[in-house]
């Protein structure tokens, strides 16, 4: 029982070392900034405005700035926590010292849940640093902000903790970084869409258990276009239940890393 949490240990001190976390973090840093800026940018018959979010879903849509960080960040934070040490050749290290390979995967579940969640902690230091000032500044409500915290900021914490894990799941199937990377991105910017436009135009079906739509349900119905789902077509689309979407998300999480298990990871690493 002694041993898990020093593997645990070891796994943020690597994570702390490393320059692909922080990397991962700046980019968060970035992507939440933007998202932010997009939140004041509103069109009205055509004229493209800068003002304070006033309605429920563009106030939401401020508090969920770091969505995108998210769906896109988080899952490569999780890729990087253990394509790294194939990339450098560094799992056998890890393995000869401790020899028991699921403690040693469940140690870098824990340690991808835990920095996911700081990557989370940034975003949202971002958003106060950024989102605020410029609020108050171009007459907003600061009260109407804070209403949306309930509904949206759990929902973004287990976001960032589940789709870290999913992340270090699809780097356990894969094991090369950059392979990771493109699938992790590809899936979530790339097939993800087409699958949803695929069962939307021609089943007339919504694909909620998606993680990227898994994600919108458990943050409030948080979409790059508001709550309630509006696709860039215009036509809103029903969302899971949030507690459905964590479930999504968690099946997820942990379908990946339990398939990289048993099909990857207790192969050979030399």
């Amino acid at each position: 029982m002694t041993a898990f949490p020093r593997l645990v240990r070891a796994e943020l001190y690597k994570f702390r070392t490393t320059p692909g976390p922080w990397v991962c973090m700046a980019v968060v840093v970035l992507l939440t900034g933007l998202g932010v800026t997009t939140s004041f940018i509103n069109g009205d018959h055509g004229v493209v405005h800068f003002s304070a979010p006033t309605t429920t879903e563009e106030l939401r849509r401020l508090m969920g700035a770091g969505y995108t960080a998210a769906i896109v960040m988080a899952p490569i934070l999780g890729v990087l926590c253990i394509t790294t040490e194939y990339r450098h050749h560094i799992l056998t290290s890890t393995l000869l010292a401790h020899p028991r390979r699921a403690d040693v995967l469940g140690a870098k579940v824990v340690a991808s849940a835990l920095w996911g969640l700081f990557m989370g902690v940034v975003s949202f230091a971002m958003l106060a640093a950024m989102g605020i000032p410029l609020l108050l500044s171009e007459g907003g409500s600061l009260r109407g902000l804070l209403d949306q915290v309930g509904p949206v900021v759990p929902g973004m914490f287990a976001a960032f903790l589940l789709l870290a894990i999913y992340g270090m799941g699809i780097g356990t199937l894969v094991r090369n970084q950059i392979a990771g990377v493109i699938l992790a991105l590809g899936l979530t910017l790339v097939l993800e869409p087409i699958i949803v436009a695929i069962f939307s135009s021609l089943a007339h079906m919504d694909v909620n258990f998606l993680p990227t739509r898994a994600t919108q349900a458990i943050a409030g119905g948080l979409t790059p276009h508001g709550p309630g789902g509006a696709g860039a077509t215009g036509t809103a689309h029903l969302l899971l239940s949030w507690w459905l979407g964590a479930v999504a998300l968690v099946v997820w999480g942990a379908g990946t890393a339990v398939v990289g298990y048993y099909t990857t990871f207790r192969r050979d690493v030399t």
